[in-house]
């Protein structure tokens, strides 16, 4: 699904829908109708998988809406029968909880965990706390309508014997008793909400999945939660571990670090399709192990590019490179935090055609500081004919880059962007140094040219960064930088959020610029020899 767009319906022909269908759509009618899924992230049903031959399921679900309370679900004929316990199920038998029966709920909301927005019909924090399978031990629809359910759970915190019984109570209210079975399950001195308040699908608490500015996903960021924008994608292999933390301080997983570069790729692809890559994997998250890939190995989908790139000991590696969606979001399937560039395109491998310079200040100096030095470097490099962009380091630095004509070797390209460092150096070196040395830069701001040589990356536009709170390499546009802008915010929240209401891409033009480093440009700078 392309971005800014909407959750979109399918306009083909419908085939005509079996009974079966026909009946769970009149099921289904109730909930679809208290529900705005442009709003929501909650599924609508629509595309409810289908589960011949497996177990019925069952899941409870820990709700914070007005009133904190659970919702206890249990599969029947295509949707799932609901029941809201405002206290939540206990092991004692003799503990006989109000249950109150809600409208049925389609199947794929078994899966659903995240934050409905306020003002929305349920509004608050949705958590799995447990989820497994269900036997009724008899017929089902015969005991429903005689108001005694009687079923064994398989859930990963909730089994044995267990029963739902309609009471007699007047007024709108469907009211039923949930209680526990006597039998090796049951106990009088757990109480399991306590004991094991954890969600099952993510390890999250309710706090962290309703801190979840990471799960509030509007369908103008490109169709819903992360579980409806990964059902929507065909990417040729199957993603695994999708409720693993990555960032356990915000509680982002797997599954919404997927849906985060689903929603991105359409101005992060133009920006590093083509060129060779290199990954950060962190597979525990970003407090785990991390490593940097820049070979293609078994593991790596075969979605993901070959590249033969000879290394400078004259052997030939086999580097990685993407040109789609479905390369872009092999990244985060392997456990990729960031994603790193070449400066030049594997077509033309051997003529860097992007020009980019890393500021990088000294810890103790303010970002206003790191802002000035990049309008200064724009200066510059307007003076020798050269239009750049700026985009935040997901840090406290800030990358200028500037698109060239594929025309220079390796060697000249770099020394012309040392150059331009070093002009800034001579004139202010209280300020500035292109002495990678740390000793030499307390108090400075570190003019790093080197990601221009070959071999050597820069953190793509878009780019998560392994920091705690998943902040975002993100292009600006200079009049943002100019009026002021908190680089700490751009996290993946922010950032998709973002990118749904900015009117124009902040780098528009860069891909149709058309200039060269021009020996004139070249002669008005300092000698690097």
């Amino acid at each position: 699904m392309k971005k800014g767009e909407g959750r979109r319906r399918d306009t083909r022909p419908a085939r005509a829908k079996s009974a079966r269908g026909q009946r769970v759509d009149e099921r289904l009618a109730p909930y679809r109708g208290k529900r705005r899924f442009e709003r929501t992230p909650e599924p609508s049903g629509d595309a409810s998988p289908r589960r011949a031959g497996a177990r019925p399921r069952y899941v409870i679900q820990k709700h914070a809406a007005r009133n904190l309370h659970y919702d206890f679900r249990l599969e029947h004929e295509g949707v799932l029968w609901s029941w809201s316990v405002p206290k939540g199920p206990s092991l004692d038998p003799a503990d006989r909880r109000l249950a109150v029966r809600t409208e049925d709920h389609p199947l794929d909301y078994a899966d659903f965990e995240g934050v409905i927005p306020k003002g929305e019909y349920g509004g608050g924090t949705v958590m799995v706390w447990d989820t497994g399978s269900w036997e009724p031990q008899g017929d089902a629809a015969g005991m429903m309508e005689k108001g005694h359910l009687t079923f064994v759970l398989h859930g990963r915190k909730l089994t044995g014997r267990w029963h739902l019984v309609r009471t007699r109570g007047a007024g709108k209210r469907e009211n039923w008793l949930l209680f526990k079975g006597r039998d090796e399950a049951a106990s009088v001195s757990t109480d399991v909400l306590e004991a094991k308040p954890e969600s099952v699908a993510s390890g999250r608490s309710l706090e962290q999945i309703g801190s979840a500015r990471d799960r509030v996903w509007h369908s103008n960021h490109g169709g819903g939660s992360p579980a409806e924008i990964l059902r929507q994608l065909r990417v040729g292999f199957a993603f695994t571990n999708l409720e693993k933390v990555l960032y356990p301080e915000i509680g982002l997983t797997k599954a919404d670090l997927v849906a985060y570069y689903a929603l991105v790729a359409d101005r992060l692809l133009p920006q590093v399709a083509g060129r060779p890559l290199t990954l950060v994997r962190c597979p525990e998250g970003h407090t785990g192990s991390c490593f940097f890939q820049k070979h293609a190995n078994a593991g790596v989908p075969d979605v993901v590019d070959r590249i033969e790139i000879r290394e400078e000991d004259g052997s030939v590696g086999i580097y990685m490179a993407i040109h789609d969606v479905a390369g872009l979001l092999a990244a985060p399937q392997l456990g990729a935090l960031e994603l790193h560039t070449w400066v030049s395109h594997v077509d033309d491998l051997e003529h860097p055609d992007q020009l980019v310079f890393d500021i990088d200040p000294d810890e103790d100096l303010p970002f206003e500081r790191v802002a000035l030095t990049a309008q200064l470097l724009r200066q510059r490099l307007g003076d020798l004919g050269l239009e750049s962009f700026v985009k935040t380091t997901g840090g406290k630095g800030l990358h200028v880059v500037a698109p060239v004509k594929p025309r220079h070797s390796w060697d000249e390209h770099k020394d012309f962007a040392y150059a331009v460092a070093l002009s800034l150096e001579r004139e202010a070196p209280d300020r500035y140094t292109t002495n990678a040395r740390k000793a030499r830069r307390k108090g400075r701001i570190y003019l790093d040219y080197l990601r221009n040589g070959r071999g050597a990356t820069a953190v793509a536009p878009y780019s998560t960064r392994r920091r705690p709170g998943a902040p975002v390499a993100t292009p600006l546009t200079w009049s943002e930088l100019e009026h002021g802008i908190d680089p700490k915010k751009l996290d993946v929240i922010a950032v998709a959020k973002r990118l749904a209401k900015l009117a124009e891409d902040p780098w528009a033009g860069y891909a149709k610029l058309r200039q060269s480093i021009r020996e004139s440009a070249r002669r008005k700078l300092p000698a690097t020899r």
